[in-house]
């Protein structure tokens, strides 16, 4: 931005916030359309379309995961970045990235002051605004790739006025419903929108129906289609306590790759992404794998089964706590088995003797969610992992009321209390975390063992990872904030 912003970082929050935000209202939005952001962007300058190497990224689960690590692979391949995701966890700035990085409060107050007047002529929403002011900063900045998350659907997401180099789709599955329709065909249509002519179209792991819709559209499309499990094979995936490793080879190149993530989900999107990466390569020789491999090694993404390490030191046990966004079945299903992986390596306890049993693997769960998700399909595969819940409202008028969320863990046959706040159930899970640490004797000794806390998982929304989040590392939301 050339001229020094009038407008503070506050007010331009409190601008944005004053606008419609369908992420927050009670009601789900149910009608789409582009004639609102396609007005704006007309009277920006058409700014979509002037980005360098777009790569368009949509799908049901993972899509978000594949932005982050596609943004540090290319750091690491010595690219410059742009990224575009939604929603932010700790702060809006999330939505809008430069070098891996949220921009800085007066980039982000200087974009909102130039859209403002523009906004007073063709009023857009929240969503709309944002994405509008990463193109334009990312029009003007020219980093060398723009990695865009849609953000609902693709045919008529806002994301989709730009002309995308490669296009994503990553696993489709059931959630929006009532805007993208009740089936995985249905979906997989609307995603297909993101799809464009002689361009490639990188496919992630689907089911059946959805794969089946998604060759048809690119067929109808002539889009050529890449499917990641095709063009790269993964193997020897071993967890460990903070992180994957694993095997690759791929047109990159064959080698291990070290993720700091957690779940055999997230070396799923790594596949997805090495296969973006592959087709990228064909022009730019800086995208080799020894570069790549390097970049995977910091990447950070927020509320994705993102572990918060014990305070090292401490008078009495602490647990490891996951916070997680997980919101949909597919998300639920991905966490449980984060927890059948890791679970047994987060609690491990050195035996005596193989006569010696160990603890089975359990957490304390602090879920909350928003009205109108599958709670009961996303938390059925978690029930084996949990000693005990606390559910909790997130800060949100979608909030799921307590009394219907405690309706699906009664039936699931799930012990739960509640809580009246986020930091309220915080401080219960680890106390309930804390009262499993207890002193074993040890059967050939005279001496005791003490076990580790349970672990504490957050899930169910991203506004309650945000909010757990501002607790558990304040240092963290005072910087964003």
């Amino acid at each position: 931005m050339s001229h020094e912003s009038h407008m503070t970082y506050a007010s331009a929050v409190e601008f944005l916030d004053r606008l419609v935000n369908y992420e927050k209202q009670a009601k789900p939005r149910d009608r789409f359309k582009l004639d609102n952001i396609r007005r704006l962007l007309a009277l920006a300058g058409n700014p979509e379309r002037m980005l360098r190497n777009v790569i368009l990224i949509a799908g049901t689960k993972g899509k978000g995961s594949v932005c982050y690590l596609l943004d540090a692979a290319l750091r690491g391949c010595g690219c410059s970045t742009g990224m575009f995701v939604s929603p932010h966890v700790l702060d809006v700035r999330e939505r809008i990235q430069l070098g891996g990085e949220p921009i800085a409060k007066r980039t982000f107050a200087a974009l909102v002051e130039w859209f403002r007047p523009l906004v007073e002529q063709q009023p857009v929403s929240y969503f709309e605004l944002t994405a509008a002011m990463a193109f334009r900063l990312f029009a003007t900045r020219k980093p060398d790739y723009s990695i865009v998350e849609v953000g609902l659907g693709g045919r008529l997401d806002a994301t989709n006025l730009c002309d995308p180099k490669v296009s994503v789709i990553t696993r489709i599955g059931y959630d929006h419903l009532k805007v993208l329709g009740n089936t995985l065909t249905k979906i997989a249509g609307e995603k297909a929108g993101i799809m464009r002519e002689d361009r490639p179209v990188v496919l992630g792991e689907q089911a059946p129906e959805a794969l089946a819709a998604l060759r048809r559209k690119a067929r109808a499309v002539v889009a050529r289609l890449v499917m990641a499990s095709s063009v790269l094979s993964v193997r020897a995936v071993r967890p460990a306590i903070t992180g994957t490793r694993f095997s690759v080879r791929s047109g990159l190149g064959v080698g291990d790759l070290r993720l700091p993530l957690l779940g055999a989900h997230q070396v799923e999107n790594c596949r997805t992404a090495l296969a973006v990466l592959g087709e990228l390569a064909r022009d730019d020789c800086r995208i080799k794998l020894n570069r790549v491999a390097q970049g995977l090694r910091s990447v950070t993404i927020p509320a994705r089964c993102q572990v918060i390490l014990p305070t090292p030191h401490a008078p009495r046990p602490l647990p490891f706590i996951i916070v997680d966004s997980c919101h949909n079945p597919e998300s639920g299903r991905a966490l449980a088995n984060v927890l059948r992986d890791h679970l047994p390596l987060l609690r491990s306890v050195p035996r005596p003797s193989p006569l010696v049993p160990r603890p089975s693997p359990k957490v304390v769960l602090v879920y909350g969610s928003l009205s109108g998700k599958l709670v009961a399909k996303t938390v059925a595969p978690l029930a084996p992992f949990v000693h005990r819940a606390i559910l909790v409202r997130p800060d949100s008028p979608r909030a799921m009321p307590l009394a219907e969320l405690s309706r699906v863990f009664r039936r699931l046959h799930i012990p739960f209390v509640t809580a009246g706040s986020v930091p309220a159930a915080l401080r219960l899970a680890q106390a309930q975390a804390q009262a499993q640490a207890q002193m074993r004797p040890l059967q050939t000794a005279t001496c005791k063992l003490q076990t580790p806390p349970f672990p504490v998982v957050v899930a169910g929304s991203f506004y309650l990872a945000g909010e757990a989040l501002g607790v558990l590392r304040p240092a963290d939301s005072a910087r964003n904030g």
